[in-house]
């Protein structure tokens, strides 16, 4: 298997290509070999930069579009418009090449990008007005386990209510790393870590996209009292 793994689901970008590995080690993370994986953090909107890093993800591995055999993508929770451009992405590629696509939790992929931290690792993105994304997952040998459900929580009291130890990944790593005093690795989503959540068997349906809250233009649209 071939599989191009896409995020965009914050204010940075990534996608990986990633073969499957005819025989996976017992160690729960290294399913996938990385040929090739590029990273965007520069303030530009994802339908921008998204098409343009894909294109020079696979030529930077010497592949054609037309030997990729899955396409992975974030679908969720993260920015409303990223989630989108992210899955309108994905789809266009399936539909465009004839092969499946599959969405995965944006707070796992995080997660498996820290899976060389051992205990608990939380994944933590910026939800704004005070709340963030997050979920809880423990780390053990680099076999990732899930301890709690995506959800978007008030990142004060969360952050709070944390372990000592925890690891925070995700674009809200930093943050809640200074107000927990705790440490934190790898703050950003990577294209690899969507891709190993699919390798390890933690998919979803693409179209199945977890906003977690309503969105902003709807809030706003409610609190005016229109139907």
């Amino acid at each position: 298997m071939l599989l191009l793994a896409i995020d965009s689901s914050s204010v940075t970008a990534s996608a990986a290509l990633v073969r499957q590995r005819d025989a996976a080690p017992n160690d729960g993370c290294g399913r996938g070999i990385l040929l090739s994986e590029a990273f965007i953090n520069n303030g530009l909107t994802h339908s921008q930069t998204l098409a343009p890093m894909i294109d020079g993800v696979l030529k930077n591995a010497g592949v054609l579009p037309g030997e990729l055999t899955q396409i992975v993508v974030t679908n969720g929770p993260g920015s409303f418009t990223g989630l989108r451009i992210g899955v309108a992405s994905a789809l266009g590629f399936s539909a465009a090449l004839g092969i499946p696509c599959a969405g995965v939790s944006s707070l796992m992929a995080a997660a498996y990008g820290a899976t060389d931290h051992e205990g608990t690792v939380c994944a933590a993105m910026d939800a704004r007005r005070g709340q963030i994304y997050c979920a809880m997952f423990h780390v053990k040998q680099t076999a990732l386990t899930r301890l709690t459900a995506d959800q978007a929580v008030d990142r004060e009291a969360f952050c709070r209510q944390a372990p000592p130890s925890v690891c925070w990944v995700g674009d809200a790593a930093l943050q809640c790393a200074r107000e927990g005093d705790r440490p934190s690795s790898r703050p950003y989503i990577s294209g690899y870590g969507a891709a190993l959540c699919f390798l390890n068997g933690h998919s979803r349906p693409v179209e199945q996209i977890e906003y977690l809250r309503v969105p902003q233009a709807e809030r706003e649209r409610l609190a005016r009292g229109e139907s």
